[in-house]
């Protein structure tokens, strides 16, 4: 694990990912594939956050939408911005 803390402006509190996990090609294989069975991106969610990604979609409001900013924010804390920032669950549930 390769942890990276991260803040997102207007939220409490520190937010921790594995940069090993946002940069990796499975990680990407697994959001790209999420516009067809978006449950594989919950998956890819809770690795990414060491299981701790409920708690920090709550600490954003606890909506769907939420996903969006978490997994953007860990994507650039990364400085994997171009690796997943392009898939569809990087844009939230409704994005087609």
């Amino acid at each position: 694990m390769n942890p990276v803390t991260f803040t997102i402006e207007g939220v409490e509190g520190e937010f921790t990912c594995d940069a090993d996990v946002v940069r990796s090609y499975k990680t990407a294989k697994q959001l790209a594939k999420s516009e067809e069975d978006f449950s594989v991106a919950f998956d890819v969610m809770e690795r990414i956050f060491g299981g701790r990604d409920e708690e920090y979609i709550d600490r954003l409001g606890g909506d769907v939408t939420c996903i969006q900013t978490l997994l953007g924010k860990a994507i650039e804390a990364c400085g994997a911005k171009n690796s997943q920032a392009s898939s569809p669950a990087s844009k939230g549930a409704g994005a087609k």
